[in-house]
């Protein structure tokens, strides 16, 4: 795997609220600083790279190769995928259920890619399509030659609806939240935190697959707020039904 890693501390917003007056002085405020601080870094790296590359402590190192000797591994899933390649999930139905499928493993290889544990250039050559748009461009680009993170994490589909479909291309929104398990810094204790995100993915038929021309991607709403989306929401359309999930190590 290629070995590398970016800083994103000047990412966090601006909207961090200082601590209360009344909170102790001493290692606990610049402590309850930081965890203030990575949790709005969740938000915003979610919604500026699917890849979450924010997520975690950064580290640099040079490049090494990796890979499977045997890239090609056969699933049998009804509606996809049916094969992986070096660990990134392809072969999907040509129908509602495929695309689905296909926008929900994108965002997540493109996450698993961000933390180390695939090659980026391995997720662009399985299931990108030939001329992606800017906004996946821009998460490819993030999400290139990062070095194996020794945090998690995970990034799940809590809804999945499917607003636009042909043969020939469909747009999929997908609710996800990000679940990161690691040390905000070394010796401070283990944290686990929590990012919801909305993530439209933009797919075509292309090599006898679904393909991701397009990524959006934007913060939130957390469940809080989507207890009666508005008209206007990705969340007002109807939901997909069946869905199940797999790990590929």
């Amino acid at each position: 795997m290629y070995k590398h890693r970016n800083r994103f501390a000047a990412l966090t917003p601006e909207s961090v609220n200082a601590p209360t007056p009344n909170q102790s002085t001493g290692q606990k405020e610049p402590r309850a600083r930081r965890m203030l601080s990575r949790r709005w870094l969740i938000a915003a790296m979610v919604a500026i790279s699917v890849g979450a590359v924010g997520l975690l402590a950064a580290h640099s190192c040079s490049p090494q190769p990796g890979g499977d000797p045997d890239p090609m591994n056969t699933v049998r899933v009804a509606h996809g995928p049916t094969a992986t390649t070096e660990g990134v999930p392809v072969g999907y139905s040509r129908d509602r259920a495929g695309a689905a499928t296909a926008a929900v493993n994108t965002i997540q290889a493109l996450t698993q890619a961000g933390q180390g544990r695939l090659r980026m250039a391995t997720v662009e050559h399985a299931i990108v399509a030939r001329d992606p748009g800017p906004g996946l461009r821009r998460s490819l680009g993030i999400g290139a030659n990062r070095a194996p993170d020794r945090g998690v994490v995970n990034l799940v589909p809590a809804a999945v609806s499917v607003p636009e479909f042909s043969p020939f291309s469909a747009r999929v929104t997908v609710w996800t939240v990000a679940v990161s398990r690691a040390a905000i810094s070394d010796g401070d204790r283990v944290s686990v935190i929590t990012a919801w995100a909305t993530h439209t993915v933009s797919l075509v038929w292309e090599a006898e697959d679904w393909k991701a021309k397009e990524l959006v991607s934007q913060v939130g709403p957390t469940p809080e707020q989507t207890v009666a989306p508005d008209t206007g929401s990705p969340l007002n359309g109807t939901f997909e039904s069946g869905y199940y999930s797999f790990y590929v190590n």
